[in-house]
């Protein structure tokens, strides 16, 4: 794995688990998904804009097929993390689904998008998955978890198979020929998802006045700011993600995504006052120890 792709990885994760942190504070979060995913997509409009004057990425037909696969998929994975986040804590989803995450790709990578690992590279994702495992399973066992349901469980591992789905779109996406550009492909993905999240979210909350009630009836220090910092950062995440999938393997970046959970732990102890456990820090320098791995070896 390039060192560029780990970086762009490791600040993804961390701007990743800040708007999670958010998210898991809301409280009415199918309008928070709704307001917070359409104004990404209002924030993402003017760099698109500017940026197709100068940009010279194809935006043929098969890059807006992938773009909409991968925006039906993301609205798949909002649906089943906000329902976890009403079932479990933060530090139990977040490692339940991103210790699914890698497993799902690895599996599908080799036959849709011709990614494949070497030994050393399949140790090092193995390693992080079981330190993953070893943090959600700490948690959803009771270890310092308050919250945790066997929906949770299940939610979590859906919204893992839903990251590998759109990270497998992405991947395909950005190896095409002639390639789209990063920005230009997350405005068209970001769009798409904005339409399906519409559709998702107006089956639970009808009508615009409700869909919007988390901005409506917020305030600028008690919500609005929250939903907008969420919309900036989510798809500036995102952006960091799109760019590591066109340097490297998809299987690896979706494994190194892990290194959130290291983060996601101090945002449960120090933000969400949730209590860390030695299981938990255990598992997460498997995390770190998987990631050495995975940045030491090359394909």
């Amino acid at each position: 794995m390039s060192p560029l792709a780990l970086w762009l990885v490791v600040a993804s994760a961390a701007l990743h688990v800040f708007w999670n942190t958010l998210v898991k504070q809301c409280a009415d979060k199918v309008s928070f998904a709704w307001v917070t995913t359409v104004l990404g997509s209002v924030v993402l409009l003017p760099p698109f804009l500017f940026w197709r004057l100068v940009s010279t990425g194809s935006l043929g037909p098969e890059v807006w097929l992938w773009a909409a696969i991968s925006g039906l998929l993301e609205t798949a994975y909002v649906a089943c993390l906000f329902g976890a986040y009403e079932a479990a804590d933060l530090s139990a989803v977040y490692p339940l689904s991103r210790g699914a995450a890698p497993v799902a790709t690895l599996l599908l990578a080799g036959v849709l998008v011709g990614d494949a690992l070497t030994a050393p590279q399949a140790a090092g994702v193995a390693v992080v998955v079981a330190g993953t495992l070893l943090v959600g399973i700490s948690a959803w066992r009771g270890g310092g978890a308050p919250h945790v349901s066997g929906r949770g469980l299940w939610l979590s591992l859906a919204t893992g198979c839903a990251i590998a789905g759109y990270h497998l779109a992405d991947r395909k996406a950005m190896g095409l020929n002639p390639a789209p550009d990063p920005l230009d492909y997350l405005f068209l993905m970001h769009l798409f998802m904005s339409l399906f999240v519409t559709l998702w979210a107006w089956r639970k909350r009808p009508g615009w006045a409700a869909l919007a009630s988390s901005w409506l009836q917020a305030s600028w220090r008690n919500g609005r700011g929250d939903a907008l910092l969420v919309a900036v950062f989510t798809p500036l995440s995102y952006l960091l993600i799109v760019l590591a999938l066109r340097e490297g393997n998809v299987v690896l970046v979706t494994a190194a995504r892990n290194v959130g959970i290291l983060f996601s732990a101090l945002a449960g102890a120090f933000i969400l006052r949730e209590r860390i456990t030695l299981a938990r820090s255990l598992g997460a320098l498997l995390i770190m120890a998987g990631l050495a791995c995975m940045a030491l070896s090359t394909a």
